[in-house]
């Protein structure tokens, strides 16, 4: 499988899963919810009343 520049060096999801587990809760927590966002907002207008695109915006709102 292709390495992107964004993981390059950084092994498998399994490994980088590994080293997003030994960061402090707190701080893992920001990191998923900022990651969350950007996909949202990279959801074309036309989804947002989808399902599951409604149930992602409603889990960044809580």
């Amino acid at each position: 499988m292709p390495t992107s520049p964004a993981t390059k060096g950084f092994g498998d999801r399994r490994e980088r899963a590994g080293y997003l587990a030994r960061y402090p809760d707190a701080y893992r927590t920001g990191l998923v919810r900022r990651r969350a966002l950007d996909l949202y907002q990279s959801i074309p207008a036309q989804h947002h009343e989808e399902a599951a695109v409604r149930e992602l915006r409603e889990v960044l709102a809580a």
